[in-house]
């Protein structure tokens, strides 16, 4: 009987330490995951904003796992979302985002469904990094929101900057063809210009151009009577050829400037070289993604994108957009500020992403108090013999 008692106990001994066993062994292999939420549009007619987003932040998610944080070493999940561009979508798409536990967001593609999903990350205090929502309006968005996309303010100050900084000009006409974006530019570019120049910049003359029914010669005709020193062009680059052609034609020489919507290639098949000659664009792209970079960190983006698209169910981009490499960096600097932080948990590390300094492919990134870029870059072009090149005065 003594023997029974003794067999048994051991026989409930073993039990026990090979539960206890079980226990240890499966709480110190358990998997530990980041999960990063990607909400974009990926459906309707601009899938492809999402697409390349949803490609550049798995791409990103490869090369960084596993990360360690805290001591610990973390897989990295994307959690991807389809807010539909639409807004309402987008608030509900953000409520799914944090049942999911995720300790971060890339995202919204565009300004209207990032603002309307604000209010839920910011309630659980979730940083938020949009690649591509360069509106105003989200400055006041909340302390967990970030961008690193220039925002259109910072756009129109670049140009003035560069404006009175290289040419000083006396007298300033100023031509746009009545969008309500273009309005917007000119009007802040007038208040920006006036602002920042040391001396009084006159803006002689505001012109708007009605495209369907606009007289070109006569336009051209009250350019000569103005004689500025500097006409900027805000509108697309098929007008601003007809613009500066007709005004080359009777002897205007002032010099033209334009911003993003002006600077195609395909003006210099809709006017002729010595008409288009010292014709200067600025871009709000950072020289390191612009037109003829050579940023070898750029051109390894390109490469990477363009092999992890395939991988990915689903994509039918193939290449880079102009959002893509915002997204990467995005990724890059959530999972920065989490090590740094030694958590991956959103209070904990939100402060940390606040004074983050990282290089990406896109740039130097720093943020302001609003959560914007600080000091972004743009760059800017010249038309010499018929070609755009980078401005090297």
């Amino acid at each position: 009987m003594k023997k029974s008692i003794l067999f048994s106990v051991y026989v409930i001994s073993t039990i026990l330490l090979l539960i206890v066993s079980f226990n240890i062994t499966g709480c110190s292999q358990r998997e530990r995951i980041i999960k990063i939420g990607s909400q974009s549009v990926l459906s309707g007619d601009y899938k492809y904003y999402g697409q390349e987003q949803l490609v550049s932040v798995n791409l990103a998610a490869k090369e960084l796992a596993p990360v360690r944080v805290g001591g610990f070493d973390y897989k990295i999940s994307v959690i991807s979302k389809d807010d539909e561009g639409n807004a309402e979508k987008s608030y509900l798409i953000s409520q799914e985002m944090v049942q999911e536990n995720i300790s971060g967001v890339i995202g919204s593609s565009f300004n209207a469904t990032t603002k309307a999903a604000l209010p839920i990350y910011q309630e659980f205090n979730i940083p938020v990094i949009s690649p591509s929502a360069s509106g105003v309006d989200l400055n006041k968005a909340g302390s967990n929101f970030f961008r690193l996309i220039i925002n259109n303010n910072q756009v129109v100050e670049n140009v003035a900057t560069f404006i009175v900084s290289k040419y000083k000009p006396k007298k300033i006409v100023i031509i746009n063809t009545d969008s309500e974006y273009e309005l917007n530019f000119v009007d802040y570019l007038e208040k920006t210009l006036k602002s920042i120049s040391s001396q009084e910049v006159n803006i002689f003359k505001k012109y708007t151009v009605k495209p369907a029914t606009e007289d070109y010669k006569l336009l051209a005709e009250n350019l000569l009577i103005d004689d500025s020193d500097f006409i900027f062009f805000c509108g697309e680059y098929n007008i601003l050829a007809k613009v500066i052609s007709s005004a080359r034609e009777i002897g205007v020489s002032a010099i033209f400037l334009t911003e993003k919507l002006g600077m195609d290639e395909g003006i210099t098949q809709l006017a002729d070289a010595k008409v288009l000659e010292g014709l200067i664009a600025i871009v709000p792209e950072p020289p390191s993604l612009a037109m003829f970079s050579d940023s070898p960190r750029a051109v390894e983006f390109w490469r990477n994108f363009k092999n992890m698209a395939p991988e990915i169910k689903g994509i039918e981009t193939k290449e880079p957009g102009q959002y893509a490499p915002y997204a990467y960096d995005a990724f890059y600097i959530l999972i920065e500020a989490m090590k740094k932080a030694n958590s991956i948990q959103p209070e904990d590390y939100i402060d940390v992403l606040r004074d983050t300094v990282y290089e990406g492919v896109t740039g130097h990134i720093e943020f302001d108090s609003n959560g914007n870029i600080k000091n972004p870059q743009s760059t800017v072009f010249i038309v010499k013999n018929g070609t755009w090149i980078r401005f090297q005065k």
